[in-house]
């Protein structure tokens, strides 16, 4: 396969499963992008995306109104209005928009316009519903130009065909001084990177993710789109006190691999790593502490960059 950032062909295989599918992880010898061999394509995620069995949330409502999904909204839009100021006035687009939950907190915060780009034709249709205006097409065949002071991306960027076509639609699409900012599953996570962890990675490597982000290979494709200023950096999404405790305990062992990844990956709200647990000083202590550690070191599992 010809890498999307570097359309380098040397390339080799470093894992060989994602969740629960069989299928080659591949990396660049070149430039160090990681990606699937086999491709989700648009269409896939404009018909049957949010119909497979290994998505927890599948309808647009159960989506809207996730616990997960609005705790990490909520984070987002701090994160945005710390770093880039208010929103008063201003025309956001959010690409992967889903059911518009975000859309809907961007409004609150002052926003002039948000809008949305969703491939999934029944969140964009319950989003419209909600009254927001929503493109149904790749970002890279609407043409936008000059249009929007901020553009957003939370985990989607890794589920696009060629995010080279999109990240230079992102630069055409913004102000002059505009901002993107977004946020990806970090291939550099301590987990991935200090642990050979059989489960750990098959967790990590979801067969609708197409691409795998770490900072260096990112920052190629942000400054290959002409925006500069970049800022990096990573937070943890998860509770980094369970997911070392199940490591280290030798819970997340070879011998129990379909039933822990459904376990996980389905997850109650009340039981899910995403969701920080502390039910005790020591917890509560390691997960601060921990979390700045790895962070500084762009080791956390979620990369979020800013550039203008």
């Amino acid at each position: 396969m010809k890498c999307n950032l570097c359309n380098s062909t040397n390339n080799e295989i470093i894992f060989d499963y994602t969740r629960f599918e069989k299928r080659n992880v591949l990396k660049c010898k070149d430039c160090g992008l990681v990606f699937l061999e086999e491709m989700e394509s648009a269409d896939f995620y404009e018909k049957d995306y949010r119909h497979i069995d290994t998505l927890p949330e599948k309808t647009p409502e159960e989506l809207f109104n996730s616990p997960v999904a609005r705790q990490d909204c909520v984070n987002r839009a701090k994160w945005i209005q710390e770093t880039f100021g208010s929103l008063k006035g201003k025309r956001i687009l959010e690409i992967g928009s889903s059911s518009g939950y975000f859309l809907q907190m961007l409004t609150e915060a002052g926003a002039k316009e948000a809008v949305g780009v969703e491939l999934t034709k029944e969140h964009s249709e319950y989003s419209r519903k909600l009254g927001f205006t929503i493109y149904s097409e790749p970002i890279e065949n609407i043409g936008l130009k000059k249009e929007f002071d901020l553009i957003v991306t939370f985990h989607t960027l890794e589920h696009v065909t060629d995010p080279m076509a999109v990240t230079r639609a992102v630069g055409s699409a913004l102000k002059a001084g505009g901002i993107f900012m977004g946020e990806v599953p970090n291939e550099d996570d301590w987990s991935i990177k200090i642990f050979d962890n059989y489960i750990i990675k098959r967790f990590h490597y979801d067969p609708c993710h197409n691409y795998y982000f770490a900072p260096g290979t990112l920052q190629q494709y942000l400054k290959l789109a002409g925006l500069g200023h970049i800022k990096l950096e990573t937070v943890d999404r998860y509770n980094c006190y369970l997911q070392l405790k199940r490591i280290l305990s030798g819970e997340y062992d070879k011998g129990n691999v379909e039933q822990l990844l459904k376990r996980d990956v389905f997850a109650k709200p009340n039981e899910d790593v995403r969701i920080k647990h502390e039910p005790s000083y020591q917890e509560t202590e390691f997960n601060r502490l921990f979390g700045q550690a790895v962070n500084n070191e762009l080791m956390g599992n979620c990369l979020r960059w800013i550039a203008r």
